[in-house]
């Protein structure tokens, strides 16, 4: 029995492999969330400015996101905004709820932060989410993406870039 859990783990990081795209040469690789378009992607991919900048949509086209690389390499290390910074985003809304997490892996360190921005009602007006990804704090990609509740699209995106963000493979020449 043991040796069929083996197997069946093997048999799915493989799997998991395969479905890889390499972006840039193979300068970086991601699991392409399947509401993305890849081959959208791939065209980018032998773009003369390709190690500078990538752009990812929706299959749909409706939304687009462009991804800064490199990018600051301290924002991984950054301290939680202060009460006068979340004073500042939150504008004209009731109330602001800020939210942050980071993972840590061999691959690379990812880092998301997620602001909400609620009416006096209580409903959500927007959800802004920042992702960065540095891998040995020398290089890293940087993509922001502000997202009205009440469009599917948007939930898509952010949706999207955080997986996208979480499957990412760095090898920086």
């Amino acid at each position: 029995m043991k040796l069929f859990w083996i197997i069946l783990l093997f048999i799915s990081c493989n799997a998991i492999a395969s479905d890889r795209i390499s972006y840039c040469n193979g300068i970086f690789t991601f699991i392409p969330p399947k509401t993305l378009d890849i081959n959208f992607i791939k065209k980018q991919s032998k773009l003369d400015n390709c190690k500078s900048e990538l752009t990812v949509k929706l299959k749909n086209g409706k939304k687009a996101v462009k991804l800064s690389f490199p990018s600051e390499s301290n924002q991984l290390n950054a301290t939680p905004p202060t009460k006068e910074v979340l004073d500042e985003i939150k504008g004209k809304s009731a109330e602001i709820i800020y939210q942050s997490y980071l993972v840590k892996h061999q691959n690379g360190d990812v880092k998301v932060d997620t602001f909400i921005k609620k009416n006096k009602d209580g409903s959500v007006e927007s959800i802004e989410k920042d992702f960065y990804f540095s891998k040995k704090d020398t290089y890293s990609i940087y993509a922001a993406y502000k997202a009205n509740p009440d469009d599917m699209d948007d939930a898509a995106m952010l949706n999207s870039l955080e997986r996208f963000f979480l499957s990412l493979q760095v090898n920086w020449n």
